[in-house]
């Protein structure tokens, strides 16, 4: 009820005054001896604890709300009364409490003399009663409670010391004032000789105090007693250190507000022509200082202050003292830079994003008006209050996918590229293809993507943004030369490689685009590749990245992406890279510098991030659309032409034509997935360069293991998933195992422990159906679905073994598939979209009556979507010049 919220308010208040130390000990006379046999005239003491310095407001508020039940046993008393004796009460019990358990040494056994008396005072600190000459202990107990009085007794006329705010000298006048009648406050001096008899004693009283704790009011030559002035290191002192020991002892004081906030030093670059605003190599006239907090310093200035012991600033209406260290900062980087009065708009730019260093802790600032400035404003004022279903577009962004459309958008306005660095999973495509969508420019946006994506981004486009007219750009039948420059004439959207683009630059090279995206950006690290020196050929009105991984071996590549979207912009890549090295090792440097970038020439969104996390489903479903290398293409033409022939000469019995369907489904399924592993027997085991979905896999676990994440990759081929395993580790470095039914279960047991402790390879490849559904594979955040099987429920099982009770990451399953292939038509069967020759397979009996057209129908290949690849591209993917 009231009463024990009233009590625990105050409780929380006496633990409040024991922490802080304001307490005072006070020597108690418990009982009188007058004996007239005892001659010694002994006493009995005790000693008690009580409040120090109570503020006056707190008290007449618990009196103000002191419940009617607290009183309700002697209603008689005060109650301010009451709160002083509940808070005394309280204060005394908890000290007692603890002094009681003091190892201290045994005081005399029978104390006469004063010293004696004192011995056994300390050593009683905790309240056990304890015998004295009654004199000299209640001459103690006298002085005990004088010695207290300041702090115990709530002043009437308690003293004020105010601080005033310094001349234009700098001098700062300290005075001493004293409640009078009526709310009045009078100059101490003359309250010491006016007024009531009572209020002339106090006030002397205090300010004899308030001189021994302030010695500067001792000083001569001041106007009138009670007033002086200070310097700036008297000022702060009073402000810092005397004036909370002021106001413990009593006084009301009143000081300018002062901030313990450590105010660092940031440079301000000033743009000093006003009546323009300069673009981004057009040179300005620029201005120097340093900034602590709202004061801005000019190196003059800053050598003044460094002088001072205790240099003070007003900031934000506190006032600060500076650090000596930081002004020394902030000296050597503005002598630094004296030199600089001109730059341009994109200099200005790499000064205020960290890109040239500061010398400073606080960075750089810009003033005053240029591009660099305005954009920098632009920035800041990204709408984020984006339609997540624009028109255009169909389907609905997450919110940081709006987020990144307004910044698309800002870039738009600005006549700027930039990177795109959403982790894996977190929707580059459909928020690019939003963008493009929603705004499509006067000339077709090109896309350039790894071969193993191509398919991906016109599967997108066809399902976020049916209205665009799409081109892919890709194949040896592609069209070249006056026939493609009309076909991308009429397109929105063109789609190719980064191979084809390098061959073809020349055509590609002669259109101007309204955009040019590079997926998987992180293909030009090496910016001194051919595929790189192509690609900056391409003219464009915004050129944009996009990767997961910007950093993935420092800062050269981040330099290579960010001079690719804005030549020239951030600098050169020597003086990028060592200027930007000096924050520390090579990769926090370049985390340090994409910071920095975030939200201006970079939008960077990872899946560890709180905001981002919660807004994530537990599980992502991506259908990757893989390509067909010719030699696949071949193989796969070659089984079925087999098959319709071998039907036709079995077209009485039904049970061997079915099994022949069935034997050549499963030859057709791991073609799609690679050569070497439908012909046991190839004499090639090079695996690279033969399987669009092997490339794929490849950027899959690069990715993962940049992201430091971990991966399974499932296949229901036994077999080919140990070659897989192998081929992996081949490629990777690391021991990477294939886990099948085959194994002993001991080795199983290590198997799933070492991937699950995290001391094992990042990646493991499992048989489909191995281990059942109580495996538990937890560690991973990524599932590959190599190949697809008929039952959703077993692909689920498989997916299961991460997404489970344990999981703390959003999982993201890839699920491979080639289009215009068998692989495509099992993908409908498991999203329940169709039936093969209107069937379920592969339970039907109905597969014996299928003929050739049927056959060619239900598992040939259909043109119009098959992704094709040139295997010379894909190993010239696989292969790009190592960064030097």
């Amino acid at each position: 009820g009231a009463s024990a919220r009233w009590l625990s308010l105050v409780a929380a208040t006496a633990v409040g005054l024991v922490a802080q130390g304001r307490t005072v000990p006070k020597l108690q006379r418990i009982r009188k001896r007058r004996n007239k046999r005892n001659r010694n005239n002994k006493g009995e003491f005790i000693v008690q604890w009580m409040p120090g310095i109570i503020n006056k407001e707190r008290l007449e508020a618990f009196a103000t709300s002191l419940p009617g039940a607290v009183t309700a046993a002697d209603p008689g008393p005060d109650a301010r009364a009451v709160v002083q004796s509940a808070l005394t009460g309280m204060i005394n019990a908890i000290v007692t409490s603890a002094a009681s358990r003091l190892d201290v040494p045994a005081p005399p056994p029978d104390p006469k003399t004063k010293a004696e008396i004192a011995e056994t005072f300390l050593a009683n600190l905790g309240g056990k009663p304890f015998s004295a000459a009654a004199d000299h202990g209640s001459d103690l107990a006298r002085k005990l409670e004088q010695w207290a009085r300041p702090v115990t007794a709530v002043a009437k006329y308690a003293l004020i010391v105010q601080l005033d705010e310094p001349d234009e000298a700098g001098a700062w006048q300290l005075k001493v004032l004293s409640p009078g009648p009526e709310n009045s406050l009078d100059p101490v001096e003359v309250a010491m000789v006016s007024g009531s008899n009572t209020r002339r004693t106090e006030v002397k009283g205090q300010y004899t105090r308030l001189e021994r704790m302030v010695p500067a009011l001792l000083r001569p030559g001041g106007r009138r007693r009670g007033e002086v002035l200070l310097d700036q290191d008297e000022a702060w002192d009073l402000m810092s250190n005397t004036g909370p020991a002021l106001e413990s002892a009593g006084f009301d004081v009143r000081v300018p507000a002062l901030s313990r906030r450590r105010q660092v030093a940031q440079l301000r670059l000033t743009a000093e022509d006003a009546d323009s605003v300069v673009g981004a190599q057009q040179l300005t006239a620029v201005s120097w200082s340093a900034v602590f907090g709202e004061v801005e310093l000019t190196a003059g200035e800053i050598q003044r202050l460094a002088m001072q012991a205790k240099p003070l600033v007003q900031s934000r209406g506190r006032w600060v003292a500076l650090n000596h260290a930081d002004l020394a900062e902030a000296a050597a980087a503005l002598a630094e830079r004296a030199d600089t009065t001109e730059l341009t708009g994109a200099e200005m730019l790499r000064h205020a994003l960290g890109l040239e260093g500061a010398g400073v802790t606080g960075g750089v600032s810009l003033a005053g008006t240029s591009w660099a400035s305005d954009l920098l404003r632009a920035a800041n004022g990204i709408d984020s209050d984006v339609n997540l279903q624009p028109d255009g577009f169909k389907g609905e962004l997450r919110s940081y996918q709006g987020e990144a459309l307004g910044w698309l958008t800002f870039l738009d306005d600005a006549g700027l590229g930039g990177c795109l660095a959403l982790d894996m999973g977190l929707g580059k495509t459909p928020t690019i293809l939003a963008r493009i969508g929603t705004h499509p420019g006067e000339s077709p946006a090109l896309v350039v993507a790894p071969p193993a994506v191509v398919g991906n981004w016109a599967a997108e486009a066809r399902r976020f943004t049916p209205n665009l007219n799409v081109l892919v750009h890709h194949g040896p039948s592609r069209a070249s030369g006056a026939s493609l420059k009309a076909k991308i004439r009429a397109a929105d959207l063109v789609i190719t490689t980064y191979g084809t683009s390098v061959r073809d630059i020349d055509d590609l090279a002669d259109i101007s685009w309204d955009r040019v995206v590079l997926d998987e950006a992180q293909v030009i690290k090496n910016h001194r590749s051919a595929t790189a020196k192509e690609l900056r050929k391409l003219n464009a009105r915004v050129r944009l990245a996009l990767t997961g991984t910007p950093i993935e071996n420092g800062l050269g590549d981040l330099w290579a992406i960010m001079d690719f979207c804005n030549p020239g912009l951030v600098g050169g890549r020597t003086a990028f890279i060592d200027q930007l090295s000096q924050v520390g090792d090579a990769m926090g440097a370049a985390e340090s510098a994409l910071h920095a970038l975030n939200g201006v020439l970079v939008f960077r969104r990872t899946k560890s991030e709180p905001a981002i996390a919660a807004e994530l489903p537990d599980r992502i479903d991506e259908l990757a659309h893989c390509t067909m290398t010719p030699e696949q293409i071949g193989l796969y033409q070659a089984v079925l032409d087999k098959l319709v022939r071998d039907t036709a000469e079995s077209e009485q019995n039904t049970s061997q034509q079915k099994g022949l369907v069935l034997a050549a489904i499963t030859a057709l399924k791991q073609i799609c997935n690679h050569p070497l592993n439908y012909d046991k027997e190839d004499e090639n085991l090079d695996l690279e360069g033969r399987s669009g979905k092997l490339t794929r896999l490849n950027e899959i676990v690069d990715a993962v293991f940049a992201a430091d994440e971990r991966i399974l990759v499932f296949t229901h081929f036994a077999t080919w998933g140990e070659r897989l395993a192998q081929y992996l580790t081949e490629r990777t470095g690391k021991e990477i195992e294939c886990y099948h039914g085959g194994l002993a279960r001991g080795t199983r047991d290590r198997l799933v422990e070492s991937f699950q402790s995290g001391t094992g390879a990042g990646a493991m490849v499992l048989s489909l159906k191995a281990g059942g559904t109580g495996l538990n594979l937890t560690a991973a955040s990524h599932v590959v679905l190599y190949d697809r099987w008929w039952n959703p429920a077993v692909e689920d099982q498989a997916r299961d073994r991460v997404w489970r009770i344990g999981q703390t990451k959003t999982v993201i399953c890839h699920r491979l598939v080639c289009p215009g292939t068998v692989d495509e038509r099992v993908e409908e069967v498991v999203q329940g979209k169709r039936r093969i020759a209107d069937m379920v397979l592969p339970k039907s009996s109905s597969l014996g009556d299928l003929d050739a057209e049927q056959l060619r129908t239900a598992l040939g290949i259909d043109e119009s979507s098959l992704l094709t690849a040139d295997p010379d591209e894909i190993l010239h993917e696989a292969l790009l010049e190592p960064q030097p």
